[in-house]
């Protein structure tokens, strides 16, 4: 009976089929288990890339919070009446935004940003390169606008009387860690602090330089505790 089973025709097809389906079956379940496991070696090699993007990400927010947070006192002597062509070049300035995130774009173009276990990280990650950093930009073009609209005026209202000479050496700017600066004569200074244009431009400058300031101390926040929030998930 059971010999006969066996080599009926029609159970014969069943079993074969019955062998391919579980062995199809187990083929994509393989698979699918050596694609999850790739995945979330992909994610941990890219929260590793992040880690250390945001990391040199602090280092440059905090510099820029020093820098900016100088504008601010040099703008508040200028418009005390310590008027001086160091603080006059200061002002002339502005400062861009340049954020690290080509291990975000990685862990998200990848799909290695859904095996994440942690949905709080996701979620600071976000908030981190989309709405940090989007504010940062959108700050950083709004300072170089304010800028450029007081070096026209300045350009076309004041004269320059020199520039600090800068020595060439193989080809390279050897200025003994000075900047570009400009020279204006005294009597153009004294001008300067009594135009109400002028001071506009500077109250306008320092405005955008506290927005720009709370900007960078939001990012510093949202930093740290994303960095907390990484290293825990690489620990699982």
């Amino acid at each position: 009976m059971k010999k006969a089973l066996l080599t009926n025709p029609a159970f014969r097809y069943i079993f074969e089929i019955i062998v391919i389906v579980f062995s199809v079956t187990l083929s994509f379940y393989i698979q699918d288990v050596l694609n999850d496991r790739e995945k979330i070696e992909l994610k941990n090699e890219s929260l590793q890339g992040v880690l250390a993007d945001i990391k040199e990400d602090l280092d440059g927010f905090n510099a820029a919070h020093k820098v900016l947070s100088n504008r601010i006192e040099v703008s508040e002597k200028f418009l005390r009446g310590e008027v001086s062509n160091e603080s006059i070049n200061r002002i002339l300035l502005t400062y861009g935004f340049l954020g690290i995130d080509s291990n975000y774009k990685s862990l998200v173009s990848t799909g290695a940003i859904e095996y994440i276990n942690d949905k709080s990280l996701i979620k600071e990650l976000t908030s981190y390169y989309e709405i940090s950093y989007s504010l940062l930009k959108d700050i950083s073009s709004q300072y170089k606008h304010f800028y450029l609209d007081l070096f026209d005026f300045m350009t076309e209202n004041y004269p320059i009387e020199s520039m600090n000479e800068l020595i060439l050496i193989d080809d390279k700017i050897n200025s003994d860690g000075k900047i570009a600066s400009l020279n204006y004569d005294r009597k153009t200074l004294l001008k300067l602090h009594k135009n109400y244009e002028f001071k506009n431009h500077v109250y306008s400058l320092k405005r955008i330089v506290v927005v720009f300031m709370s900007f960078y101390e939001m990012g510093i926040d949202r930093n740290k505790k994303l960095s907390q929030l990484i290293k825990q998930e690489l620990k699982n």
